[in-house]
């Protein structure tokens, strides 16, 4: 285990293709899912590093024990958010790639070796996100039929891409809610038009009932958050005109996703999640 904390272990190894990004806060019982997923991708150890970017003051320490190749990055001050966790895991990484992935989530069998062959050629892919209940049921597959992603999906698609990466690439995300949807988006920006989308690439997003998106007042402070990129786009630096366009018209759309859904949310007296309500409308719609 290596560490940028100086009272752990530093274990040294050659510097590692993959780096995988896992902010932690309140992850004791999810973690190990997570961290078995990526150990289940059948990589050696050498090869990928497991960066966790500790934002909770507790001990992960016992995740060495399953991946020896593990940094634990910590921090003096506690519950910064998962933007800042993030950056910090950029920081400390080592690999020449870089993949994110959250401690509640995890991936598919397969994930790695969709992505990787179509990373090392062209920098960047994403996989596809399936949402799941907290019982392992589909709600939906966002991409589904798509095999390129594009800067307006992410309008008509209002949920989370991962991307995996070139290190080098990657900018630092802001802090504030749906930082990870706007980090996707200026990384999709800078590198062009479309990036691949690769359907057997499975990104397992689990809903239960801890989740930041399920908190009181979420919504409230995405639509806030959302408004607050838009403006942030008049300064956002490098960025094409073609491209800002295009993100500022997929977080207009954002917006007025999140909209219905608090209309909707009102109708049913707070009982749909808003994956559930997204599953719904596009099915309408497909229909």
């Amino acid at each position: 285990m290596k560490s940028i904390n100086k009272h752990l272990p530093i274990r040294i190894t050659r510097t590692p293709l993959l780096s995988v990004i896992v902010p932690c806060f309140q992850a004791e019982t999810s973690l190990r899912r997570a961290i078995n997923s990526i150990v289940q991708q059948g990589w050696r150890q050498d090869d990928l590093e497991i960066v966790l970017s500790v934002d909770d003051g507790r001990d992960y320490g016992w995740a060495a024990k399953i991946w020896p190749q593990t940094t634990i990055c910590t921090n003096l001050s506690l519950g910064t958010g998962p933007g800042p966790a993030r950056n910090r895991g950029i920081l400390a990484a080592s690999g020449k790639y870089l993949a994110f992935l959250d401690a509640d989530d995890a991936w598919q069998l397969g994930y790695l070796d969709a992505l990787m062959p179509v990373v090392a050629r062209h920098g960047l892919a994403f996989g596809m996100t399936e949402v799941r209940s907290s019982h392992g049921d589909q709600v939906l597959v966002l991409g589904q039929g798509q095999r390129q992603l594009r800067l307006q999906d992410f309008g008509h698609w209002p949920g989370s891409f991962h991307p995996v990466m070139r290190r080098s690439d990657s900018p630092l995300f802001i802090n504030q809610p749906a930082q990870d949807v706007f980090h996707a988006m200026v990384v999709l920006a800078a590198y062009g038009k479309a990036a691949p989308l690769m359907g057997k690439a499975r990104y397992l997003l689990y809903l239960n009932a801890t989740s930041v998106t399920t908190s009181h007042g979420f919504s409230q402070r995405i639509d806030r958050s959302y408004r607050q990129m838009l403006s942030a786009l008049k300064t956002w630096p490098a960025l094409p005109a073609y491209q800002q366009h295009q993100m500022k018209k997929a977080l207009t759309m954002r917006l007025h996703w999140n909209r219905r859904y608090l209309a909707a949310n009102d109708r049913h007296q707070g009982r749909i999640s808003f994956y559930a309500f997204l599953a719904e409308t596009l099915a309408q719609k497909k229909n």
